[in-house]
């Protein structure tokens, strides 16, 4: 009996997340309110707070969620092991995990990201990044033998990582996760200019 009880938990959640999903589609998620979520998915007020306090609780539950599986990718990434695959070609697997992940939350990454949708995501997961991923030992002992201020380089690769991640979201997500990993592993060591041809390796 418990388990049925789960199971049915699990599905209501769903309910809940899908309904805020389509919601997100038509209005701002500011102006969204339970009564808003809970009539459209047709449950009562008393459960969706079994899952969430309000609104703001749900889609920062989301984010949690969604954080805390790039996380665990994240911390077994090794900057220095990127062009190991670049070199031949290949996308660095770590990267394909991340975007299987984003992928995998598709729904939702596309409506936090949306014109209706929460743009402190991107802060957050611009801060997320150079927490987890460019304050790494690896990355401090070469960024500080860079002409280039450490500060101005995490910028610059959290923002244009980001920006990529932003235009493959609203490009319908038409590339695989091994084609954006592929891609994304060209870009960080060899930049843009030599990934796209304009200027040779030589």
């Amino acid at each position: 009996m418990p388990r049925k009880t789960d199971r049915r938990q699990i599905r209501t959640n769903q309910l809940l997340r899908k309904t805020l999903f389509e919601l997100m589609q038509e209005k701002s998620v500011n102006a969204i309110t339970v009564t808003d979520i809970t009539s459209r998915a047709d449950i009562n007020r008393g459960t969706f707070y079994l899952h969430y306090r309000d609104v703001p609780d749900m889609l920062e539950k989301l984010k949690e969620e969604v954080m805390a599986e790039i996380r665990s990718i994240v911390l077994e990434i090794d900057p220095r092991d990127t062009r190991i695959y670049a070199e031949k070609g290949e996308p660095y697997p770590p990267s394909i995990q991340i975007f299987e992940v984003l992928i995998k939350h598709g729904d939702f990454i596309k409506a936090v990201l949306g014109p209706n949708g929460d743009m402190s995501f991107v802060r957050q997961f611009r801060q997320f990044m150079t927490e987890n991923m460019y304050d790494k030992q690896a990355f401090r002992m070469a960024a500080q033998n860079s002409r280039i201020p450490s500060d101005y380089l995490i910028a610059y690769m959290t923002s244009a990582n980001i920006g990529l991640v932003i235009h493959w979201i609203e490009s319908g997500m038409n590339l695989s996760a091994e084609e954006m990993g592929a891609l994304m592993t060209q870009l960080i060591n060899y930049g843009p200019l030599i990934t796209s041809g304009i200027v040779s390796k030589a």
